[in-house]
């Protein structure tokens, strides 16, 4: 499986040297955070060995802790490894801090205030829940443009222009009703990586939060998108997917509750699926129709299009 997903312990060919010299100065250094910190943790599969062993994790924070001693650390090829497992880690939803056995032992107890900073932050604005939205890029492309073409001919005295999708992300958080600290996916063919590419490992501040955005290149786009939204399923609470294909109907179900919720509105009982919502096509174009994502929450993509575009609410 590309991504293997769940943390899990340590594969059984592993043989336990220790700790480091420089993981030794830094646990030393931990004191108040000792407890809060835990050692040496593996993600990956059980059937492929595990995959990658991290320092430190700090899971409530979402935040790893790698310590680079330079003998190990300085090859051109360990450093393209290094480089191939932090965006594994980042696409697990985690971020990296990363300090030079140099920065340990001129000074552990400053590496370790640090990070104490880092995770009281993140602790401070961290959410009552982790969110993750799945972009389907070609999808939102095509409704880009069409949606471009609408407004142009509803509003003729303005001038509109094609949003990027840096404009859009704050928007689609905002007509979902959420705030946003989220962790954003892009999924996209690889011959259209260039046009979104430098976004990617960013994280982008609005007024309401944060996203951090990840660009996903793969020839089977669609496919790998729903793969890693069921790999990943226990990092985040709520799901949010920018799409309008049944190939999404399985991997979106499976990650939602088994059962519906119930909500009465007046004298009427609506039962819909909670931990999710949708940016899709309306009603009357929906290829969710038929399916238990018919009774996920939605709004229809073209509104933070147009908002994306500079148009006011009662302009859409």
């Amino acid at each position: 499986m590309k991504y293997p997903g769940k943390p899990e312990t340590s594969p059984g060919w592993y043989r336990d040297r220790g700790q480091s010299f420089i993981e030794e100065q830094f646990s030393n250094a931990l004191d108040n955070m000792a407890g809060l910190i835990e050692k040496e943790h593996w993600f990956g599969d059980p059937e492929k060995h595990s995959r990658y062993r991290v320092d430190f994790i700090l899971k409530d924070a979402h935040l790893i802790i790698e310590l680079d001693g330079h003998e190990y650390h300085s090859t051109k090829e360990q450093l393209e490894k290094d480089a191939v497992r932090q965006r594994y880690l980042t696409r697990a939803g985690y971020t990296v801090i990363r300090f030079r056995g140099r920065e340990i032992n001129n000074s552990p107890a400053d590496c370790v205030a640090e990070v104490r900073q880092i995770y009281k932050e993140r602790m401070q604005r961290a959410p009552s829940k982790y969110r993750v939205m799945y972009i389907d890029y070609q999808f939102l492309v095509r409704q880009m443009s069409k949606a471009l073409s609408f407004y142009r001919e509803l509003h003729p005295n303005k001038s509109l222009e094609f949003p990027s999708l840096e404009a859009f992300i704050p928007h689609a958080v905002e007509w979902l009703q959420e705030k946003s600290f989220i962790t954003a996916f892009v999924f996209l063919p690889p011959e259209e990586q260039e046009e979104v590419g430098p976004l990617e490992g960013t994280i982008k501040e609005y007024e309401k939060g944060e996203v951090r955005i990840n660009i996903v290149p793969d020839e089977w786009y669609t496919i790998e998108l729903g793969e890693h939204m069921v790999s990943f399923s226990h990092l985040f609470d709520d799901f949010y997917l920018v799409a309008d294909d049944p190939v999404y109907v399985d991997p979106l179900r499976s990650v939602l509750p088994e059962d519906f919720s119930e909500e009465q509105l007046g004298e009427h009982a609506f039962k819909y699926l909670s931990g999710g919502k949708l940016l899709r096509k309306g009603n009357d174009e929906t290829a969710f129709v038929g399916t238990d994502l018919a009774h996920v929450r939605w709004q229809d993509v073209w509104y933070p299009i147009g908002a994306s575009m500079g148009l006011k609410t009662y302009e859409l």
